[in-house]
């Protein structure tokens, strides 16, 4: 028997735990102090798993409903939700530590290796364009949301104002 929004929201704490069940995988646990939390369950390598799709009344029914299904589709392309989410979250922390100035900074200690100290020299005129043209554009994106306009448009700044050379080098 499916699950109905006023069966959910009239859960209440029994002193034990409980699970209400949905359909295809689906349950509302209910703990003893009455707090509640989507669950699904699915077998993977011959094994019953579970994995959490949030907190009601965070998530509601309808909500946990797209969840179970995204998870399912998961599972049948022959990938396992848990893993999948594991995967999600460590991309989005490691997409945060790669904005546009760390990997500058670590690309220019590598140029610095190479390139000779001095005023006018090419390393100079690197960070100087940089710091005047891309860094204020890009400095706090991530690697990862960077797309081709954002850097056509750094470079359309530096042609407008005529120095065609300094757009070319960070063209480059």
């Amino acid at each position: 028997m499916a699950l109905t929004d006023l069966r959910v929201r009239t859960a209440k704490a029994t002193g034990k735990i409980y699970t209400l069940s949905d359909y295809d995988g689906l349950s509302l646990f209910v703990s003893a102090t009455g707090s509640k939390a989507w669950h699904f369950r699915y077998s993977w390598l011959g094994k019953q798993l579970r994995i959490s799709l949030g907190s009601y009344p965070e998530v509601g029914l309808r909500d946990a409903r797209v969840l179970r299904e995204e998870a399912r589709g998961l599972v049948a392309r022959g990938v396992n939700p848990k893993m999948h989410r594991q995967q999600k979250r460590l991309a989005v922390r490691l997409a945060g530590e790669y904005t546009f100035t760390v990997v500058y900074e670590q690309w220019l200690a590598r140029r610095e290796l190479v390139l000779e100290e001095g005023r006018q020299s090419t390393l100079e005129q690197i960070r100087r364009a940089f710091r005047k043209d891309v860094l204020p554009a890009l400095r706090r994106m991530t690697v990862h949301e960077i797309t081709r306009h954002h850097l056509l448009e750094v470079i359309g700044r530096i042609e407008k104002r005529g120095s065609l050379s300094v757009a070319e080098k960070v063209r480059t």
